[in-house]
């Protein structure tokens, strides 16, 4: 039906229903027809006068739920909710009555709840497809992931042709981690609906995270026929090529970033710098990501005062020490005064694309340093506590095993604890003769050095920043630790690094690379499949058995 026909079936529609009104004003049935035009006509507001009036005559369940979900679509959420409750008191014993229970839950974003009401929905029709899809996507937004997986194969399994659930079903799959099977059923959902876009993004996202950057890209670049400028297939583009050492093409999709997953500072009264000249110029980097990014980007900092640039950096207060020392950093700030100027600012993740780094350009020398003064009361300290008066010390190899939780953050949080491993898996470490292990690990996991009996002492009382963090690493020999910012800091100091990498491992390492062009001191051992840190940390252990005999065998 042409929308002309439409539009004028429903004005036929309302004026009879509006001719019985005025006879019976009562008549809750067609007050409730006459609410439903409206809503079809997507005029809720309109809808809500004769909706009111019917619940006032027949508060029925249909009608509470009905005037609840119309009052959610004109914002009005809590009279909204009210009416919700209201109906959640006579609620019918029937599955599509706990359907719609669910429903309106999820409006609400009561995901527990929407769980709950599908599963009784299930109890009078357990063989509904559409119920296991939506028990799946509630459970899923409560992160029962595993519980999300089994409802959406029942949903798959009983209507094979919905690509939207072997969609979500992708999903789930991803955030344990299982890419082959997401991609496998990604790739279903894209045979079944090729113009499904989300089907697309989550085959390529397997795919990246299963270190197969050139056949994402691939799925990512057909994906873009469809919806070319999709924030979030756009940015994982961009992961894609930096991943795959395309500098040139993924430094200007970064940028998506802005549209994607970040919002950009609008508390700066100066343009967004975009290569033009700095001569007499002040400038203002900020960060914009986590402690690591920051650290990784400031080196590009000399480049812009070799321009003639005065360059202030925003940074938190824990780096501001630290980063203040760096060549061409004018100042380096956690707070930014109203009253200064500056003619432009730049984000420290923009920087590669302002610049047009390449793998070759990488500046690579160390540009993080610590005064001689804080490394001999620090780094000294830690040494003379570790080793005493030995005439021939010990290695002395530092660890951490664990990131920032981020639990304020569920995509980070997950990622976090793929990054993440616990003090007792590094227990290979602890075999290897003429070593002593301490720990500048932070946060929850350092809990885990007195559970574990294990002989690593912890170096971290007292620090206060990265400055402290820094001053210490001097009185070290190694450090060993995963992913987190700490690597950052070392490699900019130009320290041996040897990183635990998660097999999905993070753009900036590239692929299938035991080395980076960021920190040419860093070693990367990376897990040979998911989740296998006992093959990443066997591989390191055994090369710090060979580092040591080589080191005693010299003492001889």
């Amino acid at each position: 039906m042409n929308p002309v026909s439409r539009n004028a079936d429903r004005t036929t529609a309302r004026q009879r229903i509006l001719h019985v009104l005025a006879a019976t004003p009562a008549h809750a049935p067609a007050l409730v027809t006459l609410g439903e035009i409206w809503l079809r006509e997507d005029k809720p507001a309109r809808a809500l006068a004769p909706l009111r009036r019917a619940v006032r005559i027949d508060p029925s369940f249909a009608n509470r739920m009905l005037l609840s979900h119309t009052l959610q679509r004109c914002g009005a959420r809590d009279e909204a909710f009210g009416y919700f409750q209201q109906a959640l008191t006579i609620v019918p014993a029937s599955g599509s009555a706990w359907f719609v229970m669910g429903g309106q839950a999820e409006a609400f974003g009561l995901h527990a709840d929407a769980a709950e009401y599908y599963a009784k929905s299930l109890e009078y029709d357990p063989d509904s497809a559409r119920v296991w899809h939506h028990l799946g996507y509630s459970l899923l937004e409560t992160d029962c992931v595993e519980a999300a997986i089994s409802a959406f194969q029942n949903a798959v399994r009983l209507e094979p042709s919905n690509a939207d659930a072997w969609i979500d079903l992708s999903s789930a799959l991803s955030r344990l981690g299982r890419f082959d099977e997401a991609g496998e059923v990604a790739e279903m959902a894209r045979n079944l609906n090729p113009a499904a876009v989300a089907a697309w993004h989550n085959w390529g996202h397997a795919l990246l995270n299963l270190n197969r950057s050139q056949e994402a890209l691939r799925v990512f670049d057909e994906a873009m026929r469809l919806v070319p400028e999709l924030p979030i297939m756009r940015f994982a583009r961009a992961t894609a090529l930096l991943k795959s050492g395309d500098f040139e093409n993924g430094w200007r999709e970064y940028e998506w970033r802005w549209r994607d997953c970040q919002s950009p500072r609008r508390d700066i009264d100066a343009p967004l710098w975009q290569g033009e000249a700095l001569q007499g110029r002040r400038i203002l980097l900020h960060a914009e990501q986590g402690f690591g990014d920051s650290l990784q980007f400031v080196r590009f900092a000399p480049q812009l005062a070799a321009q003639g640039a005065y360059v202030v950096l925003h940074v938190p207060q824990t780096l501001a020490r630290l980063l203040r020392d760096v060549e061409g950093v004018a100042e380096a700030v956690s707070y930014v005064p109203p009253e200064m100027h500056f003619d432009f600012h730049c984000p420290l993740a923009s920087l590669p694309h302002r610049l047009s780094l390449t793998l070759e350009t990488i500046p690579s020398k160390p540009y993080l340093s610590v005064l001689e003064k804080e490394q001999q009361r620090q780094g000294g300290a830690l040494r003379r506590h570790v080793v005493g008066d030995a005439v021939k010390p010990p290695l002395i190899v530092g660890l951490v095993w664990s990131g920032d939780p981020r639990k304020s953050d569920a995509k980070a949080h997950r990622v976090d604890r793929r990054r993440s491993c616990d003090l007792a898996d590094l227990s290979p470490f602890f075999a290897v003769p003429g070593v002593r292990f301490v720990s500048f690990q932070l946060g929850e996991a350092r809990r885990q050095i007195a559970e574990s009996g294990l002989p690593v002492i912890d170096v971290m009382e007292g620090v206060e920043d990265f400055a402290d963090t820094a001053a210490r690493l001097s009185g070290i020999d190694l450090l060993i630790s995963v992913d987190t910012s700490i690597v950052h800091l070392a490699g900019g100091m130009g320290l041996p690094v040897w990183m635990l990498s998660r097999f999905d491992a993070c753009w900036r390492w590239l692929e299938n690379r035991d080395d980076t062009p960021w920190y040419p001191e860093m070693r990367i051992f990376h897990q040979p499949i998911l989740g296998d840190w006992a093959g990443a940390i066997g591989n390191a252990a055994s090369l710090l058995q060979r580092f040591s005999n080589i080191y005693w065998r010299e003492a001889a």
